[in-house]
């Protein structure tokens, strides 16, 4: 799956950032982990909601690019059969007036 690595990467960049406030202000080790530990685990929830969301909206765009190519063909196709059905009529046409003169 192409969104699989959203969640470690949001993780990754929360961790980063976790860790440099911690050792601008100064934390104790055991606090600065805790708070890592805590930003980690929830900014890989959130990182796998936002690859969820990502791949459902991918999703549901390319239902809708085939949904709007199938219209765009059976559009095509009507084109043409009236094309032929009018070729056909007046053909017909054609016809008749040479069998009238």
């Amino acid at each position: 799956m192409k969104y699989r690595y959203i969640p470690s990467c949001v993780m990754l960049v929360a961790g980063l950032i976790t860790c440099i406030l911690c050792i601008v202000q100064g934390w104790p080790v055991d606090t600065s982990l805790v708070a890592l530990v805590i930003v980690l685990v929830l900014f890989y929830i959130i990182g796998q909601i936002a690859a969820q969301v990502v791949g459902k909206v991918q999703a549901d765009r390319i239902a809708m690019e085939e949904a709007e190519r199938k219209l765009e063909e059976e559009e095509a196709r009507r084109r043409e059969q009236e094309e032929e059905e009018q070729a056909e009529e007046e053909k017909t046409e054609q016809t008749e007036k040479e069998d009238d003169e």
